[in-house]
């Protein structure tokens, strides 16, 4: 009995041994996946549908469990626009102390130090209130010493940037209000002009003077002589802006193009184009490169029909292949979106770097538009008045006011599994 039991200690710690000696599988690595911005075909696309379609394609993703998401949000590194505001808001307070003590000369030199400064921070101004009353308060200041001419011009410029804004200075002088009266009168039945405001890529929103007036290419019509502030949001979310200066009876032109020389803008740019070409291959290949990516997906938003439509597409850095992921279509406000997202998830979780079709390269984002991009025709919009308001009516290419039709029934959706990894 003795040797029986011994023997079977014997053989248990045999098995024990093998096992722990056993070589363990190791679990299978998760490709690296990278999601770029969707780029916009057409200029009447949405302008917050890209952002919202890769919100809601990377949760598919997330939720695929077979992909790690890789996270190429840029840190915000110091903002010069930022620091000139800063500058601007401390001069005009000098300014105020100046013209309180009655140093004018003084005043208008602060004045004039925060409006440079002011033009150095379109891309951080809130609104454009603050500017027009600096304009306003340079005006008051000229006034002050004598100087009507200058006085007039400064006041035009404030009123330029916003013809029906209240001046606070106006409500502290009789006689400032009458000026104030006139010269509001005077630009309101002088010449305007068409400012044309395109960018590259197209399709980006646009803030002329703090407004915004839809999607470039923008034609605004009515717009009063003097200096405008305008800048424009590019799909990467990198900010555009500058100065145009308007002359009355003549057209004028306002181009953005992105600074950056990064994959994501260059890819954006060829996707915008409607080109799938040697740069976009490139950049994409830098941008996985840099991400340590495996995976990239990006892709482009076109209208179809009342819709929209997606054109999605795979990089994968092993191959060096794009590959077209099948096409998904659903409505503007992205409602019915989530079941389209669902499947390309799953179907690049089920299949991974052999989803879809080897694109042959060069070749164009959508089949169903002119290769190498088709003409953008500009919309339409009035000076000062936001498409979708009541004043805007009749106006190509703005945006119909939203009507209220009472609650809406929640769409009905087939049950969803979460995906799994094949």
């Amino acid at each position: 009995m003795t040797r029986l039991l011994t023997a079977l200690f014997a053989l248990t710690a045999l098995s024990s041994v093998a096992q722990e000696g056993a070589p363990v599988e190791a679990p299978a690595t998760k490709p690296k996946l990278s999601v770029m911005p969707f780029a916009s075909l057409t200029n009447d696309v949405p302008s917050r549908a890209g952002a919202k379609a890769v919100g809601m394609l990377t949760t598919e993703f997330k939720s695929a469990d077979s992909f790690s998401l890789v996270d190429t949000r840029k840190e915000k590194g110091a903002n010069p626009a930022e620091d000139a505001l800063e500058q601007a808001r401390k001069e005009v307070d000098t300014a105020k102390e100046l013209r309180g003590k009655k140093k004018f000369r003084l005043a208008e030199e602060a004045l004039t130090r925060a409006i440079a400064a002011y033009k150095n921070a379109i891309n951080a101004l809130p609104e454009m209130g603050e500017v027009v009353d600096a304009y306003a308060l340079l005006a008051a200041v000229q006034f002050n010493t004598g100087r009507d001419d200058e006085g007039g011009k400064s006041l035009q410029q404030a009123l330029t940037l916003a013809p029906e804004r209240e001046l606070p200075l106006a409500q502290t002088s009789a006689l400032f209000a009458r000026v104030v009266t006139d010269a509001r009168k005077a630009l309101k039945d002088g010449a305007k002009s068409t400012l044309l405001i395109e960018s590259a890529p197209s399709n980006a929103p646009v803030l002329l003077d703090g407004l915004a007036l839809g999607g470039t290419p923008l034609s605004v019509k009515d717009v009063p002589p003097g200096l405008h502030f305008w800048r424009i949001t590019l799909p990467s979310g990198e900010q555009v802006s500058g100065l145009v200066e308007v002359t009355a009876g003549k057209p004028a032109t306002a181009k953005g193009t992105s600074a950056s020389k990064d994959p994501e803008s260059r890819l954006l740019s060829s996707l915008s184009q409607n080109k799938i070409d040697a740069d976009l291959l490139a950049a994409a290949r830098e941008h996985a490169k840099t991400a340590e990516a495996d995976l990239v997906v990006f892709g482009a938003l076109s209208r179809e029909g009342k819709g929209l439509a997606l054109d999605t597409f795979l990089f994968a850095a092993s191959t060096g292949d794009v590959r077209r992921m099948a096409r998904a279509s659903f409505d503007t406000e992205l409602l019915s979106a989530g079941m389209e997202f669902y499947n390309l998830a799953g179907e690049l979780a089920k299949k991974g770097d052999k989803v879809g079709d080897v694109v042959k390269v060069p070749s164009s984002v959508s089949m169903t538009l002119i290769a190498g991009g088709a003409a953008k025709q500009a919309s339409e919009a009035k000076y000062g008045v936001v498409p979708g308001t009541e004043a805007a009516d009749g106006l190509e290419g703005a945006t119909e006011p939203v009507k209220d039709e009472g609650p809406r029934k929640p769409l009905e959706q087939k049950r969803r599994g979460p995906l799994k990894r094949q």
